[in-house]
Parts: C-alpha cells; structure tokens; sequence
C-alpha cells in the first residue's frame, strides 16, 4: 500500500467555520424592509426574501406579537407594510 498524506483535522470549531461570512437572518431583512420610509410591498419583500405572500404577512403578524408597530397603508394602488418610527420601539 502506498502512504498517503492525512489532513489535519482540527477540533476548534472556530477554525473550521471561519472562512465564509455568517448570513443575515431574514426576519432581520425583513425589518430592514419595513424600516425604509415607503416601507415594503408584499412583492417587494417576495423578491428579496423569497418568500410566499402567506408568510410575509405571518412573518409581519409575528413582529406585530413582538410589540413592533407595524402599519398597513392601503392607500395608494398596492398596500404596503411599514414599522412605525418612534412608537414603542
């Protein structure tokens, strides 16, 4: 049998997982969203994240359990969702 060379293997974790970037959480995205002036549509948010309309509005009803204010502005042509500024954050 020939002799190969082992790799190192090391037991740190740290050192193991450091070479890529940790992602941002995508509730966190999608606050960052919901805090911009016009806030977020539902297909805004659908581009962004990924995700389906049904669990954009859970998302949003989850941050509304949380005590984050979010509103819904219905008047223009689509409804968009917006953390209020200031109130309760």
């Amino acid at each position: 049998m020939t002799d190969q060379p082992t790799a190192k293997l090391t037991s740190d974790p740290a050192q193991q997982r450091s070479a890529r970037p940790i992602p941002k959480p995508k509730t966190e995205m999608l606050r960052k969203l919901l805090t911009r002036r016009t806030g977020a549509t539902v297909v805004q948010i659908q581009k962004q994240l990924g995700w389906q309309p049904h669990t954009i509005r859970a998302a949003i009803s989850r941050l509304r359990s949380s005590g984050v204010p979010v509103e819904l502005d219905r008047s223009g042509r689509v409804a968009r969702y917006r953390i209020v500024p200031g109130e309760g954050q």
